[in-house]
């Protein structure tokens, strides 16, 4: 069938990018490898030209993607699978990169655009480094080919046309229609991507795993060429652009977290979060073991060990994320495309490849001459990477839980409180890290004199333990840990503030570490402050029990606001005013209310927590948090009713004991006692009658209590019926049906007609204190770091 309409070409074009940057970079990794064997500058030069044919392609395939993304070419496969016609155009750079394919091509751009900036400064290390750079890119490249060999798909190609190339959409009716492509329309993108955080932590993320890849290709290159010392002088700034720019784009994926989604906070510990951690906590290690091999030649083996590790975990969270073996471990992990094995086989060929070289070059290691001495910086720098290294193993463990279950049949799974699990293996170490940081800096190279030292540091010291005082005081702390990290968090930000003005006597372009090592404290004492005295201040204090709605809901944290109720709300009182739909969004006015000096109820504010509906991928509600300089007020909603309900006439049967409940849609009625001499006046019965009342109360939707009794009448011994009582403005009439005195149940016929339907929300609400000193510290960090980078490439 001819289809009409269908952009075939372009799909072809981005289909010989992709060709293009295969090949030309198996061609240029080759050549660079010989360059480097053979010393001949021909080769080298065969490899540049290469590498640049290779970035022409990879850049090529990037914009023929997204010109398919923005022209909604929903023939494409992946264009159908992760855009639709009615998505914002501020989204279309993360459909991009929702997909595996495209988050390849996003870490082999910044591969080309790091590479080739690195080519005006590799200088004689350009055939090694380059060679192992560019074979990440053929392995990259590989991926996206989408080729069979034999019996095997070799990668997933991003510009598969449904009609032709998708087996699992051949044969569907629409694709029978020659005109098909005016009739299709896309997926869409996940709701949870729906946020402006997702289009600048992705690619920031990826940038940074892109710089790891630079540090690692010098390790190699010294390991490969035998100059073991040599490489750490021009890797040095790389390593530290790419510690500051990973962990911007991991704190970024905290921020996304905590402002879009439910869970209540900014770090749960999930998988997909680790995956992204545990390669920056190896990378900081590296970078502070640079640092003592540029001044004492030492820790060769060790710094070689890390370098290569941190690039091999980067290609393992690779495999963690995009093999599927996490999809039912977290909520944001791809499925498999069946890369599985390509996947593996990229990891391990890097694995082999460090661990070889290393083993093979280890006897010709200068060795040390003698051991770092206890009171020297290089000492308790290495001590500080040892930590790092002891902290990644024990998230990096704990995370492949599934990958030891499939490997060796096993049954392994974290603890389901994750947060408490973690906080127990990593709080300790983090105590210790951030004393580190607190004096490491006031060290000297080869040896300190401690009197000297402790001088220095009592300043710092007696600011911190004034500060943990009065903190654990004003916030009642008593746990010891806690109280640890939380003087080792504030001396580390003391003792470099201090090093920064007494020794550096205020000199910025000098401070960098310093003052990334203050930002690292703030993001600790945030993150302690603000995690552990958070607050659910949402107790339910209306009449209705919310766990009727399901075991996720419990009254110590979920609270019903009916419409126009005011309730309180721990310093708060609070109404849910109404809602109004925009599009696909669906927004609740939720009004927090304080007393004034005369007792008066006036607005303090008023959030917009909100619903995105999704029906294919599922509703996702998105909080919405009101910022004071000294904590956080975090609203989400839990429950709501997003169909507005129709008035109609339901009725029911209910077999009850006195005591027992009925619930009917907007009220409900409780069986207090059983009266045995009701009033039979106006009720048209005769004294001859004999009549048994059910006293109950109803509670309506205003929580106004009614009280209410129906009679169960025997007349003439003969026959018995019902009379009826009801109460209108809750729209309940109630018969009482029958006796059953074996089980002393007592049968009840309930109407409801023309309810009077309230709308109500469920909501939680978090309080979290101090939470700005964790973002605060977040961009101190990211500062500091950047200042070491300057300073660095100055140098270089």
């Amino acid at each position: 069938m001819e289809y009409i309409g269908e952009h075939v070409l372009i799909g072809e074009i981005g289909n010989l990018f992709i060709l293009i940057a295969f090949a030309f970079g198996g061609l240029s990794t080759i050549a660079y490898f010989l360059a480097e064997r053979n010393e001949d500058s021909s080769w080298k030069k065969i490899g540049r030209w290469s590498f640049w044919a290779h970035s022409l392609g990879v850049v090529g395939m990037v914009a023929t993607l997204f010109i398919m993304i923005f022209n909604q070419y929903f023939e494409y496969h992946y264009i159908w699978q992760h855009s639709s016609s009615d998505l914002p155009l501020r989204y279309i750079f993360s459909c991009f990169w929702e997909g595996i394919e495209g988050s390849f091509m996003l870490w082999m751009f910044w591969h080309v655009i790091i590479l080739n900036i690195l080519l005006r400064f590799v200088g004689k290390w350009e055939a090694s480094v380059m060679a192992v750079a560019v074979s990440v890119q053929v392995f990259l490249t590989s991926m996206l080919l989408g080729v069979f060999i034999l019996d095997y798909k070799l990668g997933s190609n991003p510009f598969t046309v449904l009609t032709r190339q998708h087996p699992d959409f051949i044969n569907l009716p629409i694709f029978q229609m020659p005109d098909y492509v005016n009739l299709l329309d896309g997926r869409g993108l996940n709701p949870l991507l729906q946020n402006y955080w997702m289009t600048i932590h992705p690619p920031t993320l990826f940038l940074g795993f892109s710089l790891v890849l630079v540090p690692f290709a010098y390790a190699i290159a010294g390991l490969w060429k035998g100059m073991f010392t040599e490489w750490v002088k021009p890797a040095l700034p790389w390593t530290y652009l790419g510690i500051s720019i990973l962990g911007v784009g991991i704190l970024m994926g905290g921020a996304w977290a905590y402002e879009a989604l439910s869970f209540g906070g900014f770090w749960a510990w999930d998988p997909v979060e680790n995956a992204s951690l545990v390669p920056w906590l190896i990378l900081v290690g590296v970078g502070h073991l640079m640092l003592i091999q540029r001044k004492e030649k030492t820790s060769v083996l060790t710094l070689f060990i890390m370098t290569t590790l941190s690039f091999c975990l980067i290609q393992y969270s690779s495999f963690l994320t995009k093999s599927g073996i996490l999809g039912e471990s977290s909520v944001h992990s791809f499925t498999d495309l069946g890369m599985t094995g390509q996947l593996a086989i990229s990891l391990f060929f890097y694995v082999f490849l460090s661990l070889g070289l290393i083993i093979w070059r280890n006897k010709d290691f200068p060795k040390n001459k003698k051991e770092d001495h206890l009171w020297s910086r290089e000492f308790w720098m290495f001590m500080g990477a040892l930590v790092l290294m002891i902290s990644a193993f024990q998230i990096e463990f704990s995370t492949s839980f599934p990958v030891i279950n499939k490997l060796f049949g096993t049954n392994l799974a974290p603890s389901s409180e994750r947060i408490e699990y973690y906080n127990k293996w990593q709080l300790p170490l983090a105590v210790l890290l951030s004393a580190m940081v607190a004096f490491t800096q006031f060290m000297k190279y080869k040896r300190t004199e401690p009197r000297l030292l402790l001088r220095q540091l009592s300043l710092s010291i007696g600011v911190a333990l004034a500060l943990t005082v009065t903190a654990g005081f004003v916030f009642s702390i008593t746990n010891p840990l806690v109280l640890l990290l939380m003087f080792t968090s504030s001396w580390a930000i003391a003792s470099n503030l201090d090093y920064v003005i007494r020794i550096l006597n205020g000199k910025l372009s000098k401070a960098g570490a310093s003052i990334a090592h203050v930002g690292f404290g703030l993001i600790m004492l945030g993150a302690l402050i603000s995690t552990s005295q958070s607050d659910v201040i949402s107790e339910n204090t209306s009449l209705y029990d919310v766990s009727v709605l399901g075991e996720d809901f419990n009254n110590s944290e979920n609270i019903l606001l009916m419409k126009d109720d005011t309730l309180m709300m721990g310093d708060y009182f609070v109404s849910y005013r109404g809602k109004e739909t925009d599009g696909i969004f669906i927004h609740y006015e939720v009004e927090y209310m304080q007393a004034d000096a005369a007792g008066q109820l006036a607005t303090a504010f008023t959030l917009y927590p909100f619903i995105q509906l999704n029906p294919r991928m599922g509703n996702v509600a998105e909080p919405y948090t009101k910022h004071y300089f000294d904590q956080d007020v975090y609203t989400h909603i839990t429950y709501a009713e997003l169909e507005e309900r129709k008035k109609e006439i339901k009725t029911s049967d209910h077999s009850i004991a006195i005591g027992d409940t009925i619930f009917t849609q907007n009220s409900f009625l409780v069986l207090d006692s059983l009266d045995r001499k009701p009033q039979l006046k106006n009720k048209g019965l005769t004294i001859n009658d004999l009549a048994l009342g059910a006293s109950f109360t109803l509670f309506d939707v205003q929580t106004q209590a009614h009280a209410i009794e129906p009679l169960f009448v025997i007349r003439d011994r003969q026959y018995s019926f019902s009379v009826p009582d009801s109460v209108p403005d809750a729209g309940v009439i109630i018969n009482f049906e029958g006796i059953d005195p074996v089980t002393e149940t007592f049968t009840f016929h309930v109407t409801e007609k023309d309810p009077r339907y309230r709308e109500f929300i469920v909501m939680k609400a978090i309080v979290f204190p101090w939470i700005n000193v964790l973002w605060l510290g977040i961009i101190v960090m990211g500062i500091g770091t950047l200042l070491a980078v300057y300073q660095r490439f100055k140098r270089l």
